[in-house]
């Protein structure tokens, strides 16, 4: 190991990798158990989109073939679906390829890059990646403050980075919010959109992130098929933004980023309107029915925008992560950002939000918890 870092960069040596979630097959084998249930990913309960499932099926065949390098025909449908030409659209493997897309194209040694603290992890990393600066910006409530986010932008700022609905927050930064910070920007600085989790926001809240780029503001977009589509195994994202910032992302894609499976059915999700209604409603009723159940056992909760819910725990939120796995429930620490006290858990089907309260409810009353 010693050796390593003496051969690594020094840009990239206090990078602390990536903690996936544990796969289910994998809690099995460790724990001996048979039934587990995984609310830590952000996941899909319903599964993948049925239309994306038949579309790829038939697509196997030709696995032995590249894939269209440029996705045209996915970008034509997407083109159509968001009245945006093709030359504005980027695809990636998984929105988080995008991310390091944006930070190889436009950050280099010293250029500074404003973060919310408690933000998506793959900014920082890619930032740091490129040998520039992460300028942290506090997070109030949990929230974005737009405030302190002008106040920390320096001749040296060349990207700031907005989840929105943030993860693992589940918050929002409001239109209000939003048009503020805009309107105060230079016009030099890129600011990306991450909208992971644009589909399940309040809309009556949410900004227009389009209609800056309409405007021909320097903005990325980003979007992925991995949540309400359920397509998260394929890895595919896709970010809108003017011809010369796509143009210079395109630059650093590499070869093939997308395979012909992924390819196809993302053209074929985004037909699937039945599954999407299914994906929004299910998840509506589960965010009512964490509410609800958090409020009976006294439970601190964040109301979230988007498919997980984080929760202030009254012991380490590490410590209950791993004693719920014992129990065949799989949530998601986020020590990570500066939360030790909380766990993020992503809305089920109905039967397993259920087992996951009475779980939680009975191991926090064993130690007199609650």
């Amino acid at each position: 190991m010693s050796k390593f870092s003496d051969m690594s960069r020094m840009a990239i040596r206090d990078i602390i990798p990536y903690e996936p979630g544990k796969p289910i097959s994998e809690v099995e084998r460790e724990y001996g158990l048979t039934d587990v249930i995984k609310l830590a990913s952000n996941e899909n309960p319903l599964g993948p989109s049925p239309m994306a499932m038949e579309a790829v099926k038939n697509a196997v065949a030709e696995m032995h073939l590249y894939p269209d390098g440029g996705g045209y025909h996915l970008k034509e449908k997407l083109s159509r679906s968001f009245d945006l030409p093709p030359n504005q659209i980027v695809l990636g493997n998984g929105s988080a390829e995008i991310v390091e897309q944006i930070t190889e194209a436009f950050v280099g040694p010293g250029d500074e890059a404003i973060i919310g603290r408690q933000a998506f992890f793959k900014y920082r990393i890619a930032v740091k990646i490129m040998d520039g600066t992460v300028v942290w910006a506090e997070m109030p409530g949990l929230e974005y403050d737009a405030d302190d986010m002008l106040n920390r932008v320096t001749n040296k700022t060349k990207v700031i980075f907005i989840a929105n609905p943030n993860n693992p927050t589940g918050t929002l930064m409001d239109k209000g919010q939003v048009d503020y910070m805009m309107s105060k920007l230079p016009g030099h600085i890129i600011v990306v959109f991450d909208e992971a989790y644009y589909d399940y926001r309040s809309p009556e809240r949410y900004p227009d992130s389009m209609e800056y780029l309409r405007q021909g503001r320097n903005v990325i977009i980003l979007r992925t098929f991995s949540k309400s589509y359920g397509l998260a195994a394929l890895r595919l994202g896709y970010a809108f933004s003017t011809p010369e910032i796509s143009h210079a992302m395109n630059a650093v894609r590499e070869a093939f980023n997308v395979n012909s499976l992924a390819l196809v059915a993302g053209q074929a999700a985004l037909d699937d309107h039945e599954f999407l209604r299914k994906t929004l409603e299910i998840n509506s009723v589960g965010k009512e029915y964490f509410y609800k159940e958090l409020e009976r056992i006294g439970l601190v909760y964040i109301p979230t925008e988007a498919n997980f819910v984080l929760i202030k725990t009254p012991l380490p939120g590490r410590d209950l992560f791993k004693e719920l796995l014992f129990k065949g429930v799989v949530v998601r620490p986020v020590d990570g950002y500066g939360l030790p006290d909380y766990v993020r858990v992503s809305i089920g089907l109905p039967d397993e939000n259920i087992r996951f309260f009475r779980e939680l409810e009975e191991l926090l009353r064993s130690k007199d918890l609650i």
